[in-house]
């Protein structure tokens, strides 16, 4: 009854926004290449849905290629810092100045040294969805109370079985919510090199929108990503709720 509630509520507000969007719009005659009102907005996504979903494809393609790509080196690095701790003094920081440089500034980099075929989009997309990844991951796999690791050798347990049982297991909560950053990080990768350097994907769409001054078209590509990010992070919500039951988020 309460998640009704709430359902109800977010969907009054939303109603609310667009119904005053679209009266302001209307009411001022406010020009559609400068914002067009919702309904026109709407019409449009409908018109261009095919086109849409066939360039969302190629830019979903790319993320999960890269965030993929993301997950396995960000856990593997996570799992080197964790067992050789001398590493960890000089990985950390250095991850840390590499993520302090702005993806965009090496994108026009990518689209030289690779083309514009889909290979910037997947390295654009694998470095913004690295460093939350590698972090959360070393986080989990290292921040473990001492004494649970003495209790787990003390009972028989070898190192490996110390990694899947107790290791692993608190490391997982914390790879799940690095991967609702990584995910829209990784995304908004993949556009970026969509934007600077390509043929195809949704960020192109856009792009050819505002060239056109078609700016219900852009908006209606916003509506697309928004929605494609949704079911990304819902699936990993129901990847939580399937197999991490136990942490005590999912428990309350």
């Amino acid at each position: 009854m309460i998640r009704v509630a709430k359902w109800s509520a977010t969907a009054f507000g939303v109603g609310l926004i667009l119904g005053v969007w679209e009266v302001i719009v209307r009411r001022f005659d406010v020009p559609e290449y400068l914002l067009p009102p919702p309904s026109a907005i709407w019409q449009r996504f409908w018109e261009t849905l095919p086109v849409q979903l066939e360039e969302i494809a190629f830019t979903a393609a790319t993320t999960l290629v890269g965030l993929f790509g993301a997950l396995v080196v960000g856990v593997l690095l996570a799992l080197i810092v964790t067992y050789v701790r001398p590493l960890r003094s000089v990985v950390l920081p250095a991850f840390a100045a590499f993520n302090g440089i702005p993806k965009i500034a090496i994108a026009p980099l990518l689209v030289t040294w690779f083309g514009l075929g889909a290979e910037p989009k997947i390295l654009l997309a694998f470095l913004l969805g690295l460093f939350p990844i590698f972090v959360n991951a070393a986080t989990g796999l290292s921040e473990i109370d001492p004494d649970i690791i003495d209790l787990a050798r003390l009972s028989g347990g070898t190192e490996f079985r110390i990694f899947r049982k107790v290791r692993l297991m608190n490391a997982l909560p914390y790879i799940a919510d690095a991967m609702k950053v990584a995910f829209p990080l990784a995304l908004v990768g993949a556009i970026v090199g969509e934007f600077i350097g390509g043929n195809r994907g949704i960020g192109q769409l856009i792009l050819s929108g505002q060239f056109n001054l078609d700016t219900a078209l852009v908006f209606a590509c916003l509506l697309t990503i928004t929605v494609f990010t949704s079911v990304g992070i819902g699936a990993v919500v129901v990847f939580e709720k399937l197999f991490l039951g136990w942490r005590l988020s999912e428990r309350r």
